[in-house]
């Protein structure tokens, strides 16, 4: 990625990798909000209908960090606090030290969060890629890990994201 592309819209770019487990990836030009050596976030706005969200805009925050088996996506309409829908990805291999990108290993698994209600994603797709040996013993282990750990605190790691957020000055005080 050139210097020129990074400095796009105001804000340096970073391209979110999500590598699957048959070796095939994704990416998403993102902007980066900040990164330290234990955690990035970064900006991906939507703009037109995203998903099930019928919204004309939104802004998708990310939160990868280093030693946590999950991440977080953070999305509200812009000039709001509130999430709209916080989801969360179990994923391994998260690297933060490539320059202009952020990769991780998407271990299936994810947990959505729509007005207070939690609702897990993608069971058959773990126990489907279990059967085939695509995840190994410890892979199951940081999936049951990410599971104990969000089942308990999603909603508190939602608000530490939000105040994070906050304290960048990303979202409305």
């Amino acid at each position: 990625m050139t210097a020129e592309r990074r400095k796009l819209d105001g804000g340096e770019r970073i391209v979110e990798v999500k590598r699957r487990l048959d070796g095939s990836e994704q990416r998403f030009d993102c902007e980066l909000v900040h990164r330290t050596q234990w955690w990035v976030a970064v900006l991906f706005r939507v703009r037109g209908p995203w998903g099930d969200v019928p919204a004309t805009a939104l802004d998708s925050y990310g939160l990868f960090w280093r030693r946590r088996p999950y991440n977080c996506y953070y999305m509200v309409r812009p000039g709001e606090s509130e999430a709209l829908v916080t989801r969360f990805d179990v994923v391994r291999e998260v690297e933060l030290d490539v320059p202009g990108e952020v990769r991780y290993l998407d271990l299936l698994l994810d947990l959505r969060v729509d007005a207070g209600v939690a609702r897990w994603e993608d069971e058959d797709d773990v126990s489907e890629a279990a059967g085939a040996g695509l995840l190994n013993p410890a892979d199951l282990a940081r999936i049951a890990r990410a599971r104990h750990v969000l089942e308990r605190g999603h909603a508190r790691v939602a608000a530490e994201v939000r105040s994070l957020l906050r304290s960048l000055g990303r979202l409305p005080g």
